[in-house]
C-alpha cells in the first residue's frame, strides 16, 4: 500500500465512522425538542423512534441505519478510489460508529441494522468475476432465492421472523466456503453472519420466543442426541471400508436390541425396570422394542441395501426430518393431521429442502433424486400410522430415490 492509498484508506475509515455515528432518531428528536433516549424504551433505534416520533421518522431511521454501512463502502470505492477489499473496512467502521457514537458518550445502538446493510455488499463481491470479461457469478443470488421461500415457510409455521436468519445465514456461510474457498472476503462475511445469527438467537432466548423447556428436551433429548451421534457411522463408512461400517453399526444395533429384550423379559416377569418413561425409553415401549433400536435396524438395512449416496441421503432425511418435525410440531403445532400436526409435517418438508442442498454439494447426487426422496420422507412419516416411522422413512425414501435413479439411468 503506497502512502497515498494509505491516506485515502484512513480517510475512508473516518468517513465510515462519522456516517455510522449519525443517528437520525436522536437528531430528529433533538430538532423536535425530544431526547429519544429519555422516552419510550429509551433506545434511539427504529422501533422507539416509530412509536415516539412517528412512522415517517421511524422509516427514515430504519433506512439510514441499514444502508449507512453500504453507503460508506460505495463512497470508499467511487469517491476515494479504494479497491473492494479495503472499502469493506469503511462499512465496518460505520457499524462501529453506530454502536459507539462519539457525541453520545459512545453509547449507541446494537449495530444489527448497520451489519445487515453490509450483506448486499458481500453478496455483490461474490458476484464479481475474477476476469473482467467473464459474466457475473450469480450463485449466491440463486441460493438466496432458493432459501427465502424455505425461510418464509418456517416464519409462517412459527410466527418467528428470526427464522429468516436461522435458515438463511448458516447456509450462506457454508456456501461461501464451498463455492469460494480461499476468497479474501470469507472471514469477514462469516463474522457478519455469526454476529447477526448470534444476536437474533440471543434476542429470541431473552424474549422467550422459542420455549424448549419442559416440552421437548425433558423427554426426548437423549434420543435426539443418539440419532445425531449415529452420523459418525456415515463418517466411518467414508473413512474405512463398507464392511467396517457394517460391523460398527451391527455392534450398536445388537447392544440396544439385547437391552430391549432384557427389559421386555423383566417386564413380562413383573419386575420393575425403572426405565419406562425416561428420556431413552417411552412408557408405551414397555412391551416392544424401543424407537432407538428400530432406528438402528433401519440404519443398518439402509446402508446394506442402497448405494452410498442414497443411503446417506435417506438416513440424513430421517435424522434431521424427525428432529425438525418433532420440535416444530410440539412447540408450534396448531392443526392436527392424522396423528401428527400440519406444522410439524411442513417443517419436515422444509428441512428436506435444506438437507437436500447440503447433500447435493457433498455427495454430488442428482437433485431430481433428492427432490423425490425429500418428498417421500415427510409423506412416509405422516402416513406411517400403524408402522414405526423410525423404520419406514429411510427404507421408503431410499427405495424411491433408487427407483428414480433407475429411471434416470444413473443406477443400472
Amino acid at each position: 500500500m503506497d502512502p497515498l492509498e494509505l491516506f485515502l484508506f484512513v480517510i475512508s475509515l473516518i468517513v465510515g465512522y462519522v456516517l455510522g455515528s449519525l443517528n437520525p432518531g436522536y437528531l430528529i428528536g433533538r430538532m423536535k425538542g425530544i431526547d429519544i433516549r429519555e422516552v419510550g424504551t429509551k433506545n434511539p433505534g427504529t422501533s422507539n423512534v416509530w412509536h415516539s416520533l412517528g412512522k415517517k421518522y421511524g422509516i427514515l431511521t430504519a433506512a439510514y441505519d441499514i444502508f449507512k454501512s453500504l453507503i460508506s463502502c460505495i463512497l470508499a470505492i467511487y469517491l476515494l478510489q479504494l479497491d473492494y477489499f479495503l472499502a469493506q473496512f469503511s462499512g465496518i467502521m460505520a457499524i462501529l460508529g453506530h454502536v459507539f457514537p462519539f457525541y453520545l458518550k459512545f453509547h449507541g445502538g446494537k449495530g444489527v441494522a448497520a451489519a445487515i446493510g453490509m450483506l448486499p455488499y458481500y453478496v455483490a463481491m461474490y458476484m464479481m468475476p475474477l476476469i473482467p470479461s467473464n459474466p457475473y457469478d450469480l450463485t449466491m443470488i440463486f441460493l438466496v432465492l432458493y432459501l427465502v421461500p424455505i425461510a418464509l415457510l418456517f416464519i409462517w409455521i412459527t410466527k418467528l421472523l428470526s427464522m429468516l436468519a436461522w435458515i438463511i445465514f448458516p447456509i450462506l456461510g457454508y456456501a461461501s466456503y464451498y463455492y469460494y474457498l480461499g476468497n479474501e472476503f470469507n472471514i469477514f462475511f462469516l463474522l457478519h453472519l455469526a454476529f447477526l445469527f448470534g444476536f437474533v438467537t440471543y434476542s429470541a432466548v431473552i424474549n422467550k420466543k422459542f420455549p424448549f423447556k419442559g416440552k421437548i428436551f425433558k423427554n426426548d433429548w437423549i434420543r435426539m442426541l443418539l440419532r445425531l451421534l449415529t452420523l459418525f457411522f456415515l463418517v466411518f463408512y467414508d473413512l474405512f471400508t463398507k464392511s467396517v461400517s457394517f460391523v460398527i453399526i451391527l455392534i450398536f444395533m445388537a447392544l440396544f436390541v439385547s437391552l430391549d429384550i432384557r427389559r421386555m423379559l423383566k417386564h413380562k416377569s413383573g419386575e420393575k425396570t425403572g426405565k419406562e418413561g425416561s428420556s431413552l425409553y417411552r412408557s408405551n415401549e414397555a412391551k416392544s422394542f424401543s424407537s432407538i433400536s428400530i432406528y438402528l435396524v433401519a440404519f443398518f438395512v439402509t446402508v446394506l441395501a442402497f448405494p452410498r449416496e442414497i443411503a446417506f441421503s435417506a438416513i440424513v432425511f430421517l435424522i434431521f426430518g424427525d428432529i425438525f418435525s418433532k420440535v416444530i410440531g410440539l412447540v408450534f403445532g396448531r392443526h392436527k393431521i392424522l396423528d401428527k400436526t400440519i406444522e410439524g409435517t411442513l417443517a419436515y418438508g422444509g428441512c428436506m429442502a435444506l438437507c437436500g442442498y447440503i447433500l447435493f454439494t457433498v455427495l454430488n447426487i442428482s437433485p431430481i433424486i433428492l427432490i423425490f426422496g425429500g418428498i417421500a420422507a415427510p409423506l412416509t412419516e405422516l402416513l406411517s400410522i400403524k408402522m414405526n416411522d423410525n423404520f419406514t422413512v429411510s427404507i421408503i425414501s431410499g427405495t424411491v430415490m433408487l427407483y428414480v435413479g433407475f429411471l434416470l439411468g444413473i443406477y443400472v
